[in-house]
């Protein structure tokens, strides 16, 4: 059951940061390095995922 949660919690992580990264570009429409930050806080939660299915 633990398993499930971090899961889920990781989801809700992940999803929380697309969104952000969206809001962020369609507000400046460019690669900022806080953006670029997000992007790789998103890759490393995905393959977080991965790493333990």
């Amino acid at each position: 059951m633990g398993q499930l949660s971090k899961k889920n919690d990781v989801l809700l992580q992940i999803e929380k940061l697309r969104k952000e990264m969206n809001d962020r570009y369609k507000a400046q429409e460019t690669i900022t390095p806080e953006l670029l930050q997000l992007s790789v806080e998103l890759d490393h939660l995905l393959n977080e995922l991965h790493l333990h299915p």
